[in-house]
């Protein structure tokens, strides 16, 4: 050991005397420095700066050729039509590890695409895999897609109403009534393989039952017995002009293949009717039936008992209108569903208001003395009253956080029947959402209304120069943030409906929509027809 660690010293010795010797020769002549680069953190760093350890270039173009001279695999990498690197000479060893770690790389690439792919998917419910060969058998893969669109809403509400009368039993002191109301409006897609698809299109408010669509469509493969399975929605056309096909089926719809013999089976309920249409000189003609029951419901209202009262009297010189009266003002609330806050107010809408002859006898008078025209408004200049209603009311009931006005309708039973209170209500817009037939006194929504909203108006119109007014407009009474104030305005429509009640009559029931544009009245007739009780037979002569 001794030997061996003398002699190598010796040797680096003459080595570093050497270097040293060249070096002062050098020194003479010109300046030479050689740096030799170690392997640290920070040589490593310069390296990436540099591009050292960046990844190949995209078009660079590696080729394998095997050799069978030499039993050897070589590496080609070119850039064009240049070498790239030098060619590289491979064991089959060398070459099958070559080929496992590319292999890798590819198929981890691959599972962090997928998810990257997944997390941007829409939706809140993930696709479901299944793991089953079977069930890939079935519907050739194991993917469940569900794509949810759509909202739900349920209202609840309870009503109790206590009258401590001793001339009522325990049971008729106390009564409670429940009202519910939901709306859903869902559309599903979705897909289970490759082979299974699912569409469902529901509305709990759509007009006529074959909106609400749900259709269940299986595809086979080409060479699979069962080609095709239609569940839900399906039609059957036919491909002749003799005998035509029928159309918004609901039922199932199958299409099986025995080599060449194609055989297509239909189990289904019709829900459609074929018409003939005769078109004349660009007109088309046409039969439409309906029945009494048929009418627009929540559409078109009287503003008073007395306009209803007077209809068919204004109406009996048609088309010349017998009627003196003209509203000129008109300003009409609804229930606020949309949450909007432009022109929202807080009204107090009174089903009594306006009216001569009042449904609450005990709390409220009229009849004699007090005006036979719609007059509910003690403004300024506005003498006219048809009732005691708005001389009668608390002072407290004009508070918006007051309970005073359900006190004081309490001893009459039933209070919730003669008001309705609504927080922010909408007004709508005249010529846009709603019509007015200003000397019949109705008018008509340009949408209906849902069972559960209320409807209230304030109008003013003039007779034989004499102005009248029935509730209050927004301008008023201004608006006070500090202490926020109702409106008092006519109640046409509860959110509880009621046909004991006034508010029933105010509806109009002899509006009928034949949902056709443009009709001529030269060859329109129209023939009522009633249904005789013992004989079965609709005619149009009424016997009775």
């Amino acid at each position: 050991m001794t030997r061996t660690f003398t002699t190598k010293l010796a040797v680096i010795l003459l080595i570093c005397a050497f270097c040293g010797i060249q070096g002062a020769y050098a020194q003479k002549t010109d300046s030479l420095s050689v740096k030799t680069p170690l392997n640290t953190k920070e040589t490593r760093n310069n390296q990436l700066k540099k591009g050292e350890l960046l990844p190949d270039p995209p078009n660079l173009v590696k080729t394998v050729v095997y050799n069978p001279a030499t039993n050897q695999y070589i590496l080609y990498q070119k850039v064009g039509g240049f070498d790239y690197r030098p060619p590289q000479y491979l064991t089959f060893a060398e070459y099958l590890q070559l080929r496992q770690r590319a292999g890798e790389r590819v198929y981890f690439q691959q599972l962090s695409d997928n998810y990257a792919y997944d997390s941007q998917q829409p939706g809140f419910i993930p696709q479901i895999k299944v793991r089953s060969r079977t069930f890939e058998q079935m519907f050739g893969s194991s993917d469940i897609t569900i794509r949810p669109q759509g909202s739900a809403e349920m209202i609840m509400a309870g009503q109790l109403n206590s009258n401590q009368n001793p001339l009522f039993n325990t049971k008729q002191r106390s009564q409670f009534n429940f009202n519910f109301n939901q709306r859903i409006q869902m559309n599903v897609t979705g897909s289970i393989g490759d082979k299974l698809k699912i569409s469902t299109n529901y509305n709990s408010e759509a007009q006529y039952q074959f909106d609400n669509q749900i259709k269940l469509d299986y595809t086979g493969n080409p060479d699979e017995i069962i080609q095709k399975i239609e569940v839900g929605q399906v039609s059957f056309p036919l491909n002749t002009t003799l005998i035509t096909g029928v159309q918004s089926l609901f039922g199932v719809k199958t299409k099986l293949k025995f080599g060449k013999l194609n055989v297509t089976s239909v189990f289904s309920q019709q829900r459609s009717q074929a018409k003939s249409i005769t078109i004349t000189n660009g007109a088309q003609q046409g039969n439409f039936t309906f029945q009494a029951g048929d009418y627009e419901a929540n559409r078109h209202y009287f503003l008073s008992q007395y306009f209803r009262n007077n209809y068919n009297k204004a109406l009996a010189n048609i088309p010349i209108i017998s009627s003196n009266i003209n509203i000129t003002r008109i300003e009409v609330w609804v229930t606020n569903r949309n949450n909007s806050t432009n022109g929202s107010r807080d009204v107090l809408a009174f089903m009594d208001l306006g009216e001569h002859d009042p449904y609450n006898k005990t709390l409220i008078h009229g009849g004699a003395g007090y005006s036979a025209l719609p007059a509910g408004f003690s403004g300024p200049g506005f003498p006219q009253q048809s009732n005691s209603l708005l001389k009668g009311l608390p002072a407290a009931a004009r508070q918006t956080n007051s309970n005073a006005v359900a006190t004081y309708f309490q001893p009459a039973g039933n209070p919730g029947d003669n008001y309705a209170k609504l927080t922010y209500a909408r007004k709508l817009v005249q010529d846009k959402e709603f019509t007015l037939q200003p000397q019949l006194g109705y008018i008509s929504l340009n949408y209906p209304l849902n069972n559960d909203e209320v409807l209230a108006v304030a109008y003013q119109y003039t007779v034989d120069g004499q102005v009248y007014q029935v509730g209050e407009f927004s301008t008023d009474l201004p608006v006070n943030n500090s202490t926020p104030q109702v409106l008092y305005v006519k109640l046409l429509k509860n959110a509880l409906l009621k046909t004991s009640l006034p508010t029933w009559k105010l509806m109009m029931k002899n509006i009928y929509s034949l949902n056709a544009y443009q009709l001529n009245p030269k060859d329109f007739r129209m023939t009522i027809s009633r249904l005789d009780e013992k004989s079965g037979i609709a005619k149009q002569i009424m016997d009775e």
